[in-house]
């Protein structure tokens, strides 16, 4: 056994990422109905017993693909956040990176296509909703440290700012979708706006006390 020989863990891990990218590439091309766990399989050079080695579904393959994505942009976004500078600043610099993630690699179409699926297929709406939920609450959790750092305090739960931001970064996939010509400052230009509500509701909730 030579120092190059992959251990048992190494490969299944190697497996793992073939599967999921040949599965971004399949599924964005295909579409998730038109897909299959073939396909996605042998675009990544396996068979559809190794597939089913490492995922149960196409379905909860996406979950696994969707929780690893959004935990490396979480760990980007917790860096530029460092209440360091402007927080406005901190804030524009933070959306538009996370709007360039989030419309990689035909991402916005291939994450609707799964929200779309999740309202025909119950068990699958509640997973996706637990995932979600769960990245909100690491969101929130990214944004309270960014608040303490900054000394401030915010007018409103984080767990609901977290959620806002989603929902807007939601809507604007949408409509990009539909109109590819729509400004990606637009994004970052709403979340500022959106900031500048907040601090004028600190600033009113701090004058009345």
């Amino acid at each position: 056994m030579t120092g190059q020989t992959l251990t048992r863990r190494e490969k299944q891990q190697r497996t793992r990422r073939c599967l999921l990218h040949a599965a971004a590439q399949v599924f964005s091309k295909e579409g998730l109905e038109g897909a299959s766990v073939e396909q996605v399989a042998q675009t990544a050079g396996y068979t559809k017993g190794a597939f089913y080695a490492n995922f149960k579904s196409k379905e909860e393959l996406f979950l696994v693909m969707l929780d690893e994505r959004f935990a490396h942009e979480l760990e980007r976004l917790d860096r530029m956040l460092a209440g360091t500078h402007e927080p406005l600043e901190e804030a524009q610099a933070a959306a538009a990176d996370f709007i360039r993630f989030a419309s990689e690699e035909n991402w916005p179409r291939l994450y609707f296509q799964f929200v779309a699926h999740a309202a025909r297929d119950e068990e699958f709406r509640q997973e996706l909703a637990t995932r979600m939920g769960a990245m909100r609450g690491r969101l929130a959790e990214l944004f309270k440290r960014w608040i303490e750092r900054l000394n401030e305090i915010a007018p409103i739960p984080q767990e609901q700012i977290a959620a806002m931001m989603c929902f807007m970064a939601d809507g604007f996939l949408v409509d990009r979708m539909i109109e590819p010509g729509l400004d990606e400052t637009l994004y970052s230009t709403m979340v500022v706006v959106f900031m500048r509500g907040l601090g004028a509701m600190a600033e009113e909730a701090a004058g009345g006390s």
